[in-house]
């Protein structure tokens, strides 16, 4: 497993950040880093899978890795993410008590919460504009001007996300407009049997203006895409959980056990049983 390192990233040795951003995040292999790393989804969407536990992830979505995770990105289309590296064995120039910021976002991003926080238009082009005035910033050399600029804008993109996560530990629903509003739903209930009409009519879409616009966003029908996600939380069961196959079918919607074989060797190339022992014999490892 690739680990990525500190000295690759990092600008020098007193900086306690760094900040980039990446635009059509490809598929990516499994890795580690030494560093923390708080990642924000600017366009497009894909599926984020952490420690094995997969989420689907789109515009205005924001997460945090910690340096003990392992983590990589699946099925992405139009992915555009800025990253930023956290360095926790250094102090930061001018912010202080970070740590309790970053904690809040940490906790209600983490796959086992379903609060799914996201970004509003407004907020994400304010956290688009503080990572560009920290990325176009040119020094020749970094004194305290230059990270009184850079953290007070990195100051700002913590607070954005801070209130976010504030904002959506109190929401009992969870919208977006248009297709957002269908990944969302999908993202909520991948597992149930989906009316595309009715969910059409509710989000305030033609079925086809729907369909071209997710195929657009997505490079998928939603019905392909409801099932690649589907299979992906299998294949996390699999790894996470000692469940029966035919349990683990139920859960991610699959009418019965064989149909999940079916499906998840035809998407994987293996079953769901060597997916299990392929699992149990990295671990080991």
């Amino acid at each position: 497993m690739d680990i990525k390192l500190s000295q690759d990233f990092f600008l020098s040795d007193a900086h306690a950040f760094c900040l980039f951003k990446l635009n059509n995040q490809a598929m990516a292999d499994i890795h580690g880093h030494e560093f923390d790393e708080l990642v924000i989804v600017c366009g497009g969407c894909g599926f984020h899978v952490v420690n094995d536990q997969v989420e689907l992830i789109h515009q205005g979505d924001f997460f945090y890795v910690s340096a003990n995770d392992v983590h990589y990105y699946n099925q992405t289309s139009q992915l555009s993410l800025i990253n930023i590296l956290i360095h926790k064995q250094r102090t930061f120039y001018f912010i202080y008590h970070i740590d309790d910021l970053l904690a809040s976002v940490k906790k209600y991003t983490s796959p086992s919460t379903h609060y799914y926080p996201s970004l509003d238009e407004n907020e994400l082009n304010q956290v688009i504009a503080d990572a560009a005035a920290v990325s176009e910033r040119r020094d020749d050399c970094y004194d305290r001007a230059y990270f009184a600029h850079t953290e007070s804008r990195l100051l700002s993109i913590f607070t954005t996300l801070y209130q976010s996560v504030e904002h959506a530990a109190h929401r009992t629903t969870h919208g977006g407009n248009g297709v957002l509003y269908l990944l969302n739903y999908i993202r909520q209930n991948y597992s149930q049997s989906i009316n595309w009409q009715n969910l059409c009519e509710i989000a305030g879409l033609s079925p086809r203006t729907m369909y071209r616009a997710f195929n657009d966003l997505t490079g998928s029908t939603p019905q392909k895409f409801q099932q690649i996600y589907r299979l992906l939380k299998a294949q996390e069961k699999l790894r996470t959980t000692d469940l029966p196959v035919k349990t683990i079918a139920a859960h991610c919607g699959f009418s019965h056990a064989p149909h999940l074989t079916e499906m998840y060797k035809k998407q994987f190339s293996r079953t769901p049983t060597q997916e299990r022992q392929l699992s149990r014999s990295v671990s080991v490892l």
